[in-house]
């Protein structure tokens, strides 16, 4: 007994000697400031979506959390990975299974035949000296952490989806008002010329004129009401409507795009505090200690393998006699297991481990450098976009006064028919542009709030 307990005080002494995780060079380089005019020192809301105060918006981003299968498959992996982790962590600890045999048998020609019987349980346990099961645990709870980060992108991903394309909606619905006012204003155009040519007051040429305009309003609605179909069956998809839903329900409408609020900053921070406010940035760091602590429990295949093994049972000839005879069975074991060739299986597994750290390295480095490349582009999409819906407010006014100037014109005789189509033209292609334009800025803003990590932060 005091060769067993010093032998387990030497492996326990042993086990100091783990092997390690590598560890990788992932430094990078990060700017000290954002190129921004944006300043603010509040925090991002969580739900950031509410700051354009729609409630038709945040009922679709409640319905796309509760429902949508991408959330669904990452919420399934997570699971998956829990359950990884699960195996890998009963490793650490003493295996106990309960055996029995009954048998009849006979030793030799002359004895009679007789029955045995047995019962036992045995208790067996792996001495992780080199740290092989423990770093192989810590790469199953790396992956669980990685999996978690991933559903929070995964979920940040498809709230701005959802977003977008309710804002995208929004604005073909803007269009499509304009485009059925302008074909409505057109037919009755077209029916004042007919009755002027009619009645001798004007030329066919005015009338032909209205009646080409009148059929390129009539043309813009189908393909604007298309839009709306497939924009309406994503954004179905997005918020996780079954199919008898898509088809009678649809998607609900809210505020009309001029009255959604937009914020007027977007808390930056310090870039250095982009790296913990992404959850895919987190995702990849954990990916990254995951492929480490990988490659040390490779390695710890160079090294021998301790076990220990206990049994403690009863034997007996009569199965009545099992739990009260006097035949009782012990026996403790220790095994030792050492590699000395296996064709370069072990080395093969180290270099595996090792491409596999390379490419986590890489993955962490690209999350990064697409992390600040998506902000610093939002940043700049959304002071021109700023900028552009000034530019065509500006425009939609000059030109519904040119409007105004050309019928006026026409009425009194100075201008032919035409100057007054002109000016139509380019009205109703203004007022298509702004709803773009407006678009585009709210589409620009949630960019960038996706970009920021949209209110994530790492252990929330």
């Amino acid at each position: 007994m005091r060769k067993t307990i010093l032998a387990l005080l030497i492996a326990s002494t042993l086990s100091a000697c783990a092997l390690t995780p590598p560890v990788a060079d992932t430094q990078t380089e990060l700017p000290s400031a954002w190129r921004s005019d944006f300043v603010s020192d509040v925090s991002i809301g969580r739900n950031w979506w509410a700051q354009f105060d729609d409630p038709v918006l945040d009922q679709l981003i409640s319905a796309a959390e509760a429902h949508n299968q991408n959330l669904v498959i990452a919420a399934a992996r997570i699971d998956e990975a829990r359950a990884a982790l699960g195996i890998s962590s009963a490793e650490q600890l003493p295996r106990l299974d309960l055996g029995g045999k009954a048998g009849r048998g006979q030793s030799t020609q002359i004895g009679s035949p007789s029955d045995s019987y047995s019962l036992g349980a045995t208790a067996s346990w792996e001495l992780d000296l080199w740290g092989r099961i423990k770093n192989t645990n810590d790469a199953a709870k790396a992956d669980l952490l990685a999996s978690e980060y991933n559903r929070d992108a995964v979920a940040l991903a498809l709230y701005a989806n959802v977003a977008q394309s309710y804002f995208n909606l929004r604005a073909l619905d803007q269009q499509l008002a304009i485009a059925q006012d302008t074909l409505k204003t057109r037919q009755e155009s077209f029916q004042l010329r007919k009755r002027r040519f009619e009645g001798g007051v004007t030329s066919e040429l005015d009338m032909r004129q209205a009646e080409v305009e009148l059929a390129a309003a009539q043309a813009s609605v189908p393909g604007i009401e298309q839009s709306i179909a497939k924009v309406s069956s994503s954004l179905s998809i997005l918020i996780g409507q079954n199919p008898r839903e898509m088809i009678e329900s649809g998607i609900a409408r809210g505020k009309e795009l001029k009255q959604i609020i937009l914020p007027v900053n977007v808390p930056l921070g310090l870039p250095s505090e982009l790296l913990v406010r992404r959850p895919d940035i987190q995702a990849s760091e954990q990916s990254l200690k995951a492929a480490g602590a990988r490659i040390a429990a490779a390695r710890a295949a160079y090294y021998p393998t301790i076990s220990l093994t206990g049994l403690l049972g009863t034997e007996s000839a009569s199965i009545g006699d099992l739990f009260s005879g006097p035949a009782k069975t012990w026996s403790f074991l220790g095994n030792l297991a050492a590699p000395l060739f296996d064709n370069g299986r072990t080395a093969a597994n180290v270099d595996g481990a090792t491409a596999r750290q390379k490419q986590a390295v890489a993955n962490y480095r690209l999350s990064i450098q697409q992390a600040f490349a998506e902000t610093q582009s939002a940043l700049i999409a959304r002071s021109s976009s700023a900028k552009v819906v000034a530019a065509q407010q500006l425009q939609l006014d000059s030109l519904s006064r040119q409007l105004k100037l050309a019928t006026l014109r026409y009425d009194n005789g100075f201008s032919g028919y035409l100057e007054v189509l002109d000016a139509q033209r380019s009205l109703f292609q203004a007022q298509l542009n702004l709803a773009a334009a407006q678009r585009d800025q709210l589409n620009a803003t949630v960019d960038l709030y996706k970009a920021m990590g949209g209110g994530w932060k790492a252990g929330t």
